[in-house]
């Protein structure tokens, strides 16, 4: 969202004020990012920084699951989804889902089915895989040796193999009909992720946690297609001899160490056996960062997308060049054409994982995760888009909405002073066609409904006006700094400055610029007389007062501040506070006794203001010495002193006192004396 001051020139010319601007501003929602901040429902938001129409959704609820991992879509539209925490095979159709089987796993991870009809179902934590009939009849097909997690399978009808992807070992199995698992490629990661047959026959798979993309032409037989950033293959997805490839960087304590083979044993056994890591979550929670590459026939590698949100999930290719990619954080589907690098925003669900997608085809669906759900997507004339919530930082009254807009569309606004809306919100105003007039009562915060009336409509900029309550600044606390005497050498008298530093601490909620008078009186005094001519404009929150000339004694300053340079006189707003009480004293103490009497040098010092501070002699120009007052102490404005001439040498000498009062400054006195 940007926020913009207006500057209008007639305001500018007739002001006779110093306004350097208007009050009225506007929130600009114009670009992709600030548009992806809202909500989608049938509309999509391209990467240029339109609105367009989107994909509309029916949704299903699995009450109580987790996550709707996997998904197999059948020629009528009817669907299976594998689920987890509850390890069931879901039946969907005609938007009602119902038990189809039960594996008592913790998740069906990866389903996939050959022509005769028989479905498979690979789960975790324990490596099994499970074929279930048509009827819902399951039954323990494998338990993979060594493998506890079962991230992919595929079913080859020509060859009657059913392949699985599976970790913490990394190997990908090939399984006949009759349950028999072999080894058909042992990888060095940690987990096989990916999965997919090309056209001519060979695999191609995505490691984790070395994120490698290899080709396998037979058992054991890999060739590295490429090394990609990251550390994980999440998805992949041909079209021809093309491979869409989702590539996530997460941190490396996600991804486990591959562990050492365990010694061979029957698979049953083996499957059987507790899980020894637990399975990297396929939903992950934390935050990763995902990119979509192209591999060209030629083998070139292109980015083609990045993920602002976090890591992706799903990958799947669609009619002509358009990609279809899932989020793992917000719970977006995100459409991109390879050959021109677009995208466009077209699904945003209230789930925050997409876990599955099968966009292509004539029976669109997609399955989430962080609360099952099964989401269909239909046609329908609703072609929604909602605003985030608009904070204008204060109460304002709304003006005009203005879009740019190609095509018929309908414009409605709610207000409230809550920052998500609720029953205080005011309700949803009357549609705007056009530019107009916002109808929703004053407050802090705005929201904006667009509805595209025709799937061809496209908005490309919307800007809302508002006013807000001027706000009046609050001065928090305002300092005096004396000046600090220096000593230039050891032993010298302090130089005193007469500049005293005022500062002052201000609360300027509405970020308004501020100008500052400032005044000074003595204290008890009823008159304030101003450190500012009304020419000097003082914006900043600090300032130097010379005092020299100024009658020593005790001030307050009065900070004031005023909105004005922003606001018309009707709406300027003020505030002041005082300091506390401060001491000018730039007139030096006073030696005015200074006497021989005997064999003892007496005398006074004293300060108009006090106190004195410190007391000093030498003797012929030579090192100066401390002086102790009478009573001891340096506490007074006025304090005796008396010096003893017996440790002297005997004749004529020149004896300096000096005495500095609390501010540094400093007065001496000299005395001839003779020691006898």
């Amino acid at each position: 969202m940007k926020l913009r001051r207006l500057w209008p020139s007639l305001l500018l010319a007739l002001c006779a004020h110093r306004a350097h601007a208007s009050p009225t501003r506007s929130f600009v929602l114009d670009s992709a990012s600030t548009l992806n901040e809202g909500k989608l429902d049938g509309t999509a938001v391209d990467s240029d920084g339109t609105i367009i129409s989107g994909l509309q959704t029916r949704r299903t609820e699995l009450p109580g699951v987790q996550s709707a991992k996997s998904l197999l879509v059948l020629p009528d539209g009817s669907a299976y989804v594998g689920s987890g925490n509850d390890g069931k095979i879901y039946q969907y159709r005609a938007g009602a889902a119902k038990p189809f089987a039960e594996t008592k796993q913790v998740m069906v991870s990866a389903l996939a089915s050959d022509a005769r009809g028989t479905l498979y179902a690979g789960t975790l934590p324990n490596g099994k895989i499970f074929a279930v009939s048509g009827a819902g009849q399951l039954r323990e097909h494998v338990a993979l040796p060594g493998a506890e997690h079962i991230w992919a399978l595929l079913y080859d009808d020509a060859k009657k193999i059913l392949f699985a992807a599976t970790g913490p070992q990394g190997k990908l199995f090939a399984i006949d009909d009759k349950g028999k698992a072999d080894v058909y490629y042992d990888s060095e990661d940690a987990h096989v992720m990916a999965l997919a047959r090309a056209s001519d026959g060979s695999l191609v798979i995505g490691t984790s946690d070395r994120a490698l993309l290899l080709r396998l032409r037979g058992p054991g037989r890999a060739e590295v297609i490429y090394d990609f950033e990251g550390n994980e293959i999440t998805a992949l997805a041909l079209r021809g001899a093309q491979i869409a490839v989702v590539a996530n960087l997460f941190p490396k304590s996600v991804t486990p160490p591959k562990p050492p083979a365990p010694p061979s044993s029957d698979s049953h056994t083996a499957g059987n056996a507790p899980a020894q890591t637990p399975p990297p979550a396929p939903d992950r929670p934390s935050a990763g960062k995902g990119q979509l590459y192209r591999v060209t026939a030629e083998g070139q590698v292109e980015k083609l997308f990045t993920a602002d949100e976090g890591h992706l999930t799903t990958v799947e290719w669609a009619e002509d060049d358009l990609i279809y990619v899932g989020t793992g954080k917000e719970g977006h589907i995100h459409r991109v054409r390879a050959s021109t690098r677009d995208h466009a925003r077209l699904v945003d669900v209230d789930e925050r994982q997409i876990l599955a997608t099968r966009l292509a085809g004539p029976h669109p669906v997609f399955t989430t995760g962080d609360g099952a759900a099964i989401y269909e997507v239909q046609a329908g004339n609703q072609r929604d888009w909602t605003s985030k919530v608009l904070d204008a930082g204060g109460r304002a009254r709304f003006g005009q909405l203005v879009p740019r807009a190609s095509g018929p569309i309908a414009l409605r606004t709610r207000s409230g002073n809550t920052d998500k809306p609720d029953n205080s919100w005011s309700d949803w105003s009357q549609p705007l066609t056009a530019a107009g007039a916002i109808a929703s009562p004053p407050a802090r915060f705005l929201q904006v409904k667009l509805s595209l009336t025709q799937p061809s409509s496209v908005v490309y900029a919307l800007e809302a006006y508002y006013l807000a309550d001027n706000q009046a600044p609050l001065i928090s606390e305002v300092s005096v700094e004396p000046p600090r005497p220096k000593l230039d050498k050891p032993g010298r008298p302090a130089s005193v400055s007469s500049n005293y530093k005022l500062r002052w601490k201000v609360d300027n909620a509405d970020n308004d610029t501020l100008r500052y008078r400032l005044y000074v009186a003595q204290e008890g005094a009823a008159r304030r007389r101003p450190l500012l001519r009304d020419s000097d404009i003082q914006t900043g929150t600090e300032y130097t007062w010379d005092t020299d000339g100024v009658p020593d004694g005790y001030y307050r300053v009065r900070v004031e501040a005023s909105d004005e340079l922003d606001n018309p006189e009707p709406l300027t707003r003020k505030a002041q506070a005082e300091s506390e009480p401060f001491l000018v004293d730039n007139r030096p103490p006073e030696i005015p006794e200074l006497r021989l009497q005997g064999v003892r040098v007496t005398g006074s010092a004293r300060d108009e203001q006090g106190p004195i501070s410190r007391l000093e002699y030498n003797v012929d120009g030579l090192e100066w010495r401390l002086l102790r007052a009478d009573d001891d102490l340096l506490d007074a404005r006025e304090e005796r002193f008396s010096l003893p001439l017996l440790q002297l040498p005997k004749g004529e000498h020149l004896l300096s006192v000096r005495a500095v009062d609390a501010r540094g400054n400093s007065t001496t006195r000299e005395l001839t004396v003779t020691v006898p």
